[in-house]
C-alpha cells in the first residue's frame, strides 16, 4: 500500500515516508491537502484501518479530518468528496452532523471501521478507542472501490500523522 497526495501547488510541502506522512507549512495555505492511501476495500468484508495524529500545530487555525473515498471523489482541496470524520460528520460538500465526537487534536487516533456488503455500506467510527458509534449507512448501489484518507484543512500547521 503507499499514499496518494492530490496534485496541485499546495503539494510542496507534503512529505511521505513509509506510513507517515508529514506536512510543514510557514505560509498557509487556505485551502485543504488530502492524501489517499491506496488500500482499496471492493468486496464485501469488514476492514480496519487507524490513524494516528502524532503532532499537529496549528497556530493559524486549520483541522484535520479523516475518512474515507473513492478514485472519482479524490480531488483537490475543497473538491474532495467524501464520507469525512473531524468531529463533525461531512461528505465534502455539507456538514452532515454536528458534535459526533471531539474535534481531532494532537495524539488522536482514529479508527475506521467499514462493513460492506450486496445490500449496504456502514463506516463507523472509533476516537482513542471509544467507539462512537454508525457514522454514514449508505444503501446499494455504492461506489466502490473506497480508501482511507486523510484532509488537511491548512492554514498554518505542522502535522505529522501515521497509518
Amino acid at each position: 500500500m503507499s499514499w496518494t497526495v492530490e496534485q496541485s501547488e499546495n503539494t510542496s510541502a507534503v512529505n511521505v515516508n513509509g506510513d507517515t506522512i508529514t506536512c510543514t507549512s510557514d505560509s498557509g495555505y487556505g485551502s485543504p491537502i488530502n492524501v489517499l492511501y491506496k488500500d482499496p476495500a471492493d468486496k464485501n468484508g469488514q476492514y480496519f484501518w487507524q490513524i494516528e495524529i502524532k503532532e499537529i500545530q496549528t497556530p493559524g487555525g486549520g483541522g484535520v479530518s479523516v475518512g474515507l473515498t473513492t478514485d472519482q471523489g479524490f480531488q483537490g482541496g475543497w473538491g474532495l468528496k467524501a464520507m469525512k470524520y473531524l468531529g463533525n460528520l461531512s461528505d465534502g460538500s455539507s456538514l452532515l452532523v454536528s458534535s459526533f465526537g471531539d474535534p481531532i487534536k494532537q495524539g488522536d487516533k482514529i479508527g475506521l471501521l467499514l462493513q460492506l456488503t450486496n445490500a449496504d455500506l456502514k463506516l463507523y467510527i472509533f476516537h482513542n478507542d471509544q467507539p462512537l458509534g454508525l457514522a454514514f449507512h449508505t444503501q446499494a448501489p455504492y461506489s466502490k472501490p473506497l480508501y482511507p484518507g486523510k484532509i488537511l484543512t491548512i492554514e498554518l500547521i505542522y502535522f505529522i500523522y501515521s497509518f
